[in-house]
């Protein structure tokens, strides 16, 4: 079910380490891979351009970079759940979120699946990346139905003919097509 929730539109993700597999380098941003397990996924993405060095304890210096967005994914029924997607409030109207969505549909080859709970840019987000060419967005009315509806994008929203996508069972997911 995806429910709708109101969430605070600034936040500062500050600044981090580049751990993990680099997944590649897209926007001018590095995508690191962070997997816990199988199952658990957390895709960082940093700006290179923006750093900052940290003496340590051992009188080293360390270099941090400023983190522009954090991704966490859970694989659930054969596809990536989203659980949260965070954006620094600098990066904000550059349609990153759509974009990091496309690079993991397209380039790591994952089916995603729209969060529990999402937020009115959650909902933009899923509208915004259904109107792409090359990535198909559908709707499965519960988790194990075969009644499959092809939501059409709204103004802010998806809205499907079939059955209500918000405060139902129903489930959104995207491919690359």
């Amino acid at each position: 079910m995806v429910c709708k929730v109101d969430m605070n539109k600034g936040i500062s993700l500050g600044y981090g380490d580049m751990e993990g597999d680099l997944l590649g380098r897209r926007l001018g941003y590095y995508i690191y891979n962070e997997q816990e397990e199988n199952t658990y996924r957390e895709i960082w993405v940093y700006d290179r351009s923006v750093s900052k060095r940290v003496r340590t304890t051992h009188d080293g210096m360390v270099t941090h970079y400023r983190i522009v967005a954090h991704i966490g994914l859970s694989k659930e029924r054969g596809s990536w759940h989203v659980d949260m997607l965070q954006v620094d409030s600098r990066y904000k109207g550059k349609n990153l979120a759509v974009k990091l969505y496309t690079f993991l549909l397209k380039d790591e080859g994952i089916t995603l699946r729209a969060g529990s709970s999402q937020s009115a840019g959650g909902r933009y987000v899923w509208n915004k990346l259904s109107r792409h060419k090359d990535i198909t967005v559908y709707a499965k009315k519960s988790p194990y139905s075969k009644v499959i509806d092809f939501p059409r994008a709204g103004k802010r929203e998806l809205t499907a003919n079939r059955f209500d996508l918000y405060g139902s069972n129903a489930e959104i997911l995207a491919i690359a097509a």
